[in-house]
């Protein structure tokens, strides 16, 4: 089961980059462009890789498949791919949001392939030879040095804020749609009670487009407690 979610992550990646992989230059200043999401998840992409060196030196692969796994079922596929898919699918395509998107898909499958190739060496030698363009394998490649310039302590926080108002809102959404007065999450428009100082921390973010909803509000209270309600 792990393995399939790990190959769907793959399929996922190399269908929306129509298999025409392009390596992205790590020290082009056009990575300071990229949206707040993007730039969240080459966070994430740098916490990962520093804690990859630490198992792999250490012979811990058993961690290091476990941290991988999680990257791809809660990281990848369950909030960047879920918040992203409408972009992919219905924005232009010469958008700066999915062109974008698409740059971060080319660093994430690069990375994904170093990560997993002593792990799952045949599948990612395949993908390999499919979007390497004639270079030789995988296992010959280096791995990548500089992703410390990922590094963003602000937006971890700040989206740290942002994934427990997500979670709390797709609680409501479901409890909405377990009763059957909404069907997908397109349909509900949602209410949003927190405090000024959580107000202040998500500027600037579309929660609509967060929570995948048409309709977003936000309302002001003295609670520190995150409070949605749904409605159609």
């Amino acid at each position: 089961d792990s393995y399939r979610k790990i190959r769907n992550t793959f399929r996922y990646l190399l269908g929306n980059l129509n298999d025409n992989f392009q390596e992205v230059n790590l020290d082009e200043k056009n990575l300071e462009q990229l949206p707040e999401l993007e730039k969240y998840i080459l966070h994430k992409i740098y916490l990962l890789d520093k804690n990859f060196h630490t198992y792999f030196n250490n012979y811990d692969f058993h961690n290091l498949y476990k941290e991988l796994l999680n990257f791809c079922t809660v990281d990848l596929s369950s909030f960047y791919f879920d918040i992203r898919k409408d972009t992919l699918y219905c924005d232009d395509k010469d958008s700066h949001k999915r062109k974008s998107c698409i740059k971060l898909l080319n660093i994430i499958l690069e990375h994904l392939l170093k990560w997993f190739a002593p792990i799952l060496s045949f599948t990612c030698e395949e993908i390999y030879q499919l979007i390497s363009y004639g270079k030789k394998s995988v296992h010959l490649e280096k791995f990548n040095k500089n992703t410390i310039k990922f590094q963003n302590k602000v937006l971890e926080k700040k989206w740290k804020v942002l994934k427990e108002i997500r979670e709390i809102c797709n609680i409501s959404i479901e409890s909405k749609r377990a009763n059957k007065e909404i069907g997908s999450s397109l349909e509900a428009s949602l209410s949003i009670k927190m405090n000024k100082q959580k107000i202040e921390i998500i500027n600037n973010i579309d929660l609509a487009e967060l929570c995948i909803t048409s309709e977003a509000k936000i309302e002001e209270v003295n609670d520190d407690k995150i409070i949605c309600l749904t409605s159609k």
